[in-house]
């Protein structure tokens, strides 16, 4: 029996795995062993790359004794020498069935002998310590109240036998329960008590001649301050108890606990600390912080929980000044208490928790940074010097950039499996060791769930005692049924049960709560949430149950910016030249459907619904249209409320919208302002449905009337009164696709972006933009306070252009589509607000902006847009003398504005550069560079112009024309390899050392000009992470005192999404400059770099020609000062609303000839006139190529560094 328990090859089979792999070691202590003996059984458990699992082993059984802890460590240390078990490859620790005291001290003793080891364990006691604490904290005595209360329930017997039954069965706090259930078990006496609170109140009040205790009681439940303490804690225990829910959850898995457990550790600095603050405490775990008065929100923005708040408001005359200023004091007491508690008990610091989390996802493996990467492996131990964090790095780097093709398809992979096939095909170690990433992804593989049962732990120890169980001579298909975990195929959240088949979900019950719900308002304060930061949030992973609709790129997140912009009538101005307005092709579909499912399994276009998504409570959407492909059977796509993202969802993840007592999450709704704009819309149209009006008051007053009647069933209509109203008969059906219909016939109202606003003491209502004019030119308010495009108060950063504001949507609006042109040349949307239908274009034969109607109304005032129509030419408000029109006025600097507005945009901070001293010239010496997808050469251009000297120019480029062009031009002098995807380590040690890297990846794939782009993450937007590949490989080690700088170049008009990836990796904000200020032609770029004064103001040189006369030949007559954009298009040459070619010769117009091109560029004439290539090819590669003099002003700092001619 021992031997089919510890395995034929026992011990020799697991001292050989933990000498090679880090492993994990399991101490179950008092183990009942049954005929009162009782032992500590200890086990081994790491992650087997054969048979891709975790596996379980039975160690050693050692005797229970009263000893010292001291004694007792010293007893597990010499179990492991005695069968020469590495110490240095420990990677985890968990423990359990000893005192929390006991486990703590036995843990430092372990940290002296293995600094990185991981407590797993410390997570059963964290939950019980931490709402101990907390409660222990407040000057109100809560936990003695009831236990006061619960022994003279249970030790008399003639009491109110109702009351009695609250605390039978509900030991508050009992040691044989397990550690992280007595939070729950609070939370429920807490909750039981303020249901019967009244009934209490009058049971004492009838016996307070009982004696002094029974007065005392009474006289604290008649208190207003300990009742309201209560109705707080009812609050404040909820994020706890939905992560003591999880972490009791056998099957919950570890990296989404790790996950959950950062999110709970936000939600609770977020309520008590300003935004800077929580971002400092979450990167530091610094506990002075909490101690800081500067630091803690004030009392009217604390999270105290909405029926606390409720109670305070109705009862503010009883409670008093001092009384309300010691129950905010205790709130603030009791988040420090469980903040501080979490933190010391934290296995790891809260990057790296949320960072397991997305590296363990295949699906994210983009997503993640080699930095992320280098400090999780740091934290671990795995990464011990600077020539392990390199190799790391670049194996990390091969691993992003390998395809995804582990033997078999990623839907039938486990997550283990996944990650067995991926560290058996690659990054093996040198003379069979493992490499840095393989023991850092075999490290997380091997760490224990935090809350792993004993009889668990001991059945898998038993399926997994023979070694034959790691046994290469394993089958297929006894390999295959190891399957423990699915990956998604594609989504970002992935892990899910291969064994469970997918059932319909239950709708949460109201106590229920989650984490991640809390994760979300990290920064949040009731319902006042700040914007967000790379370092407190991003983007929530690992939803599994939904695939969201893609529409730009990879990124469902369209709810800003459409695809292409829809009909737009254009106005020229001008009586003598009035037009019929005329149509962009990019118009809607005007087609109609049928809405009615065909699968049989309900759930309508239009149909109002819930809607469940893994990490989020029940979510209100409504069923939408598929506008673009057939619709796949079972599935709905649903526009959610409150955000307004889509979602192709399972039928078996929807409700009615009827079930709405079931499904509504009081959590969420007092905890998450986008629910609770959620509800507010949803059941505004479910009233428009059923004819139900409300009374006209307050928001908040008829949210409140419009729940309780959807908790009343939505009489009188009841569930049919929320259909939706019947469709006409289409004008055009197609069959095959009977749920397509056009979006906007069933559409939610756009929903608001919540955070702080800059505006402190703004009122909290919005404004529509017709109240904005109201309120600055009746009451006097600043337009600074307002955004410009919407009139919300909640401004998030100055309008770059013309007097106002802008908030975070209009921002990233504004972003995304400033620098975006449609055929004509002008600008695809307004220039003041980004959006409009209806526009006019300037008149200004070098100015490519657009005005739409509601601008032009609002703003400037009624009529000006039939006024301007008659104008011919009409020029614009940024061509016009700077003066007030109306509420417009430019901004005297707008143009350095603009640049400002694009330094940060990402909304990144980042550590700036390393700074290199300028070189002594006579120490200077030639400079090595690579340039990656070189083009026609013009980095190496600007250098010999610039009189550098060029040691070695190795330029990578696959076009033949562009090869030839830069070949011929410079005389052989540069070396072209093949394809960037080809170069590796081995040919840079060859090549190098390199002090200069340049490239801009093709960026057909992230301009949002085409609406078919993949973004960053597929198609040529990969072709980034080729560059970042390289840069990393480049990058000076550390103590290498020599000067490496890099520039990184891509189109401004790209997704906010993937410039915010693209810095992310890069580690910086980028410049925008604009080559319109250095040449004829606009040309806006963003460029990312360390090359010193990149962001300096960018000079016009004596040899730049700045207007297009100077570019042309002799007797040609140039139309405009300047052009738009010159692209590898014919038709970009063309200018204005009119299309008019841009020089006249002998009286007629012409096109630009070559040579004009060339010089635009900035080029030297016929650079490009090489083996008889036509014009067409000398036009694409000029619109690909980089502005000559942009470059020279971006590489002229370097003449400090390195000698030149």
């Amino acid at each position: 029996m021992a031997r089919y328990v510890m395995g034929l090859k026992y011990p020799k089979d697991i001292t050989d795995i933990c000498c090679q792999t880090p492993y994990c070691i399991y101490l179950y202590q008092n183990v009942d062993l049954g005929d009162t003996e009782r032992a500590n059984v200890i086990l081994v458990g790491f992650f087997s790359e054969t048979v891709g699992k975790s596996v379980i082993r039975f160690f050693d059984v050692t005797q229970c004794t009263a000893e010292s802890v001291q004694t007792a460590f010293d007893c597990f240390v010499e179990t492991l020498k005695k069968f020469d078990i590495p110490i240095h490859n420990l990677a985890a620790f968990y423990s359990e069935g000893g005192a929390s005291a006991d486990d703590d001290n036995f843990l430092s003793r372990l940290k002296e002998i293995s600094p990185n080891v991981v407590n797993m364990g410390s997570l059963c006691h964290m939950v019980d310590c931490a709402s101990k604490s907390g409660v222990a904290a407040m000057s109100t005595l809560v936990d003695e109240l009831v236990l006061d209360i619960r022994n003279h329930f249970l030790s008399s017997s003639k009491t109110n036998q109702k009351l009695k039954e609250l605390f039978v069965n509900v030991e508050p706090f009992d040691s044989a329960r397990p550690a992280s259930a007595q939070c729950l078990v609070l939370s429920e006496i807490i909750k039981k008590m303020l249901a019967a609170w009244p009934d209490l109140i009058k049971y004492f009040q009838s016996r307070t001649l009982k004696g002094d205790k029974i007065r005392v009681i009474c006289e604290r439940l008649e208190s207003h301050k300990v009742r309201v303490t209560f109705l707080f804690l009812k609050h404040a225990l909820e994020p706890l108890c939905a992560f003591s829910l999880k972490l009791q959850n056998q099957e919950s898995l570890l990296p989404l606990l790790l996950k959950d457990l950062s999110g709970t550790l936000r939600a609770y600095a977020g309520r008590l600390l300003l935004p800077e603050a929580t971002v400092k405490l979450l990167k530091s775990q610094d506990l002075k912080l909490l101690g800081k008065a500067e630091n803690v929100l004030p009392h009217s923005e604390l999270c105290v929980g909405p029926e606390a708040e409720k109670y305070l408001t109705e009862h503010e005359d009883d409670l008093g000044a001092a009384d309300k200023a010691v129950f905010f004091k205790d709130a603030a007491l009791f988040y420090s208490a469980v903040i501080m508690q979490m933190l010391q008990r934290l296995p790891l610091n809260d990057s790296s928790l949320r960072n397991i989390s997305t590296l363990l996802n295949p699906a994210c493996k983009l997503k993640i940074t080699g930095k992320m990467v280098v400090d999780l492996a740091s934290q671990l131990g795995v990464c011990s010097n600077s020539e392990e964090t390199s190799q790391l790095n670049d194996e990390f780097l091969e691993y992003q950039l390998s395809e995804s093709d582990t033997g078999a398809s990623l839907s039938c992979l486990s997550m283990q499996q996944y990650w067995s096939n991926v560290l058996k095909s690659s990054f093996s170690g040198s003379g069979g060791q493992l490499s840095v990433f393989q023991r850092l992804m075999l490290t997380l593989l091997c760490l224990p769930h935090p809350a792993l049962k004993a009889e668990i732990a001991f059945s898998k120890a038993v399926e997994n005692g023979d070694a034959s169980l790691i046994d290469d001579s394993l089958s297929r298909s006894e390999w295959e049924d190891t399957t423990d975990l699915d990956l998604t195929n594609g989504t970002e959240d992935s892990f899910q049960s291969a064994e469970e088949p997918s059932s319909p979900p239950r709708p949460k019950q109201n106590a229920e709560t989650s984490s991640t719900d809390t994760e979300n308002v990290i920064i949040q304060s009731n319902q006042k949430t700040a914007k967000s930061s790379s370092d407190v949030g991003d983007e929530s992973f690992w939803d599994n149950s939904f695939k969201e609709g893609v529409p730009r790129g990879i990124y469902g997140w369209d709810s800003s910016l459409r695809q292409k912009p829809p009909a737009r009538k254009i106005y020229q101005a001008g009586a003598n030249s009035w037009e019929k307005p005329k149509t962009d092709n990019c118009s809607p579909s005007t087609k109609k459907n049928l809405s009615t499912p065909l699968d049989g399994k309900g759930f309508r276009v239009g149909e109002l619904v819930w809607g469940k998504v893994k990490g989020f409570s029940w979510w209100p959407g409504l069923v939408a249209g598929w506008p673009h492909k057939q619709a796949p059977a079972s599935m709905r796509r649903v526009e959610w409320f409150g955000d307004g993202m889509y979602s192709e969802i399972y039928t078996e993840m929807l409700l009615p919208f009827a079930a709405f007592s079931e499904c509504f999450s009081n959590t969420s709704y007092a905890d998450l302002p986008a629910y609770k704009d959620a509800i507010f819309q949803s059941l505004k149209i479910a009233g428009e449905r059923s004819g139900k009006t409300f009374p006209p008051c307050k928001k908040d007053e008829q949210q409140k009337l419009m729940v309780e009647w959807a908790f009343k069933g939505f009489q009188p209509g009841g569930a049919e009164g929320l259909k939706p109203p019947e469709i006409t008969e289409p004008a055009v059906v197609i069959k095959e696709d009977p749920m397509e219909i056009p979006i906007q016939d069933y559409q939610p109202p756009v929903k608001k972006i919540k955070y702080y606003s800059k505006n402190k003491g703004a009122a909290e209502q919005d404004y529509t933009r017709e109240q904005m004019v109201q309120e600055v030119l009746q009451k006097g308010k600043k337009l600074e306070d307002f955004c410009l495009s919407c009139g919300t108060v909640r401004i998030e950063i100055f309008h770059p252009l013309f007097e106002g504001s802008l908030c975070l949507k209009c921002k990233d609006n504004f972003c995304e589509t400033l620098y975006r042109y449609d055929e004509d040349g002008y600008q695809s949307y307004c220039t003041v607000c980004c959006a409009g239908q209806e526009v006019i274009l300037c008149g200004n034969s070098s100015c490519c902006r657009c005005y739409c109607i509601d601008c032009l109304e609002f703003l400037v005032g009624p009529g000006t847009f039939e006024k301007v129509k008659e104008v011919e030419p009409w020029h614009c408000y940024l061509c016009l003398p700077s003066k007030r029109y109306g509420l417009l006025k430019q901004r005297p600097n707008w143009s350095v504005k603009v640049q400002e507005f694009f330094v940060n945009t990402s909304a990144m901070e980042f550590e700036p550069h390393r700074v290199y001293p300028s070189i002594p010239a006579d120490q200077r010496r030639p400079i090595k560079v690579l340039s990656l997808f070189d083009g026609i050469a013009t980095g190496y251009l600007v250098l010999k112009d610039l009189g550098f000297k060029v040691d070695r120019y190795i330029a990578s480029e696959i076009c033949e024309d562009s090869i030839a062009v830069g070949l011929i031009k410079h005389e052989g002098k540069i070396e072209h390899v093949d394809d960037v995807r080809s170069i590796t380590k081995k040919h840079i040690a060859e090549w190098g050392p390199f002090d200069l890297l340049i490239g801009g990846s093709p960026c057909n794939d992230l301009s949002i000009v085409n609406p078919a782009r993949k973004g960053l993450f597929e198609g040529t937007g990969r072709l980034f992470f080729e560059y970042y590949r390289l840069l990393n490989i480049l990058k000076p080690k550390e103590g290498d005192s020599r000067p490496f700088f890099w520039l990184f170049e891509n189109v401004v008009a790209m997704g906010v999404r993937d410039k915010q990836d693209i810095c992310r990796f890069l580690e910086c904000n980028p410049v925008l400059i604009d080559a319109v200020k250095v040449s004829p032609a606009h040309r806006a770029r963003n460029f990312w770099g360390n090359i010193p004064g990149m962001n300096r103001p960018l000079a016009i040189s004596l040899n730049d020609k700045v207007e297009l006369q100077a570019c042309l030949e002799h007797g040609r007559i140039a139309k405009f000062k300047k052009v738009r954009t010159i692209t590898t298009r014919p038709n970009s040459i063309k200018q204005g609303k009119q299309e008019m070619l841009p020089v006249v010769m002998n009286g007629k117009e012409d096109n630009l000839w070559c040579t004009e091109l060339e010089r635009i560029f900035g080029f030297p004439k016929h650079y490009t006139d090489v083996y008889n290539m036509g014009r067409g090819a000398r036009q694409k590669v000029l619109g690909r190529s980089w502005s000559v003099p942009v470059i020279r002003h971006l590489f002229a700092p370097l003449k400090d560094y390195f000698a030149c001619e």
